[in-house]
């Protein structure tokens, strides 16, 4: 975290932090205090400005980056079967018998 002139920047390495974790951290905390994202090829930054307390403003924000990032993280490596059992569970909502692949040919 560097002190600038209107407030405080934060830097997220890209090879941790996904751009999209990053936009939606700040977007949280949009309402708290004016958070821009300057995106970048190795790091993406965050200035925040306005609020009288930007120092714990700022940790809570590394906190949500962190949140989202593990969130967007689950969400890809369970994707698949997260889709699995919506799937079926839809095909017995409409009746649909599931079978297995060895029983019931």
């Amino acid at each position: 975290m560097k002190d600038v002139k209107s407030g405080k920047e934060l830097v997220f390495e890209t090879a941790v932090y996904s751009r999209e974790a990053v936009e939606l951290a700040a977007y949280v905390f949009s309402g708290r205090c004016g958070a821009k994202v300057l995106p970048g090829k190795e790091a993406t930054r965050v200035q925040l400005d306005g609020a009288a307390d930007l120092e714990n403003l700022a940790g809570e924000l590394a906190n949500e980056a962190l949140n989202q990032q593990c969130r967007i993280d689950l969400a890809k490596k369970n994707s698949r079967i997260a889709g699995i059992i919506v799937t079926k569970a839809l095909l017995s909502a409409c009746g649909e018998k599931i079978q297995a692949k060895n029983k019931g040919k």
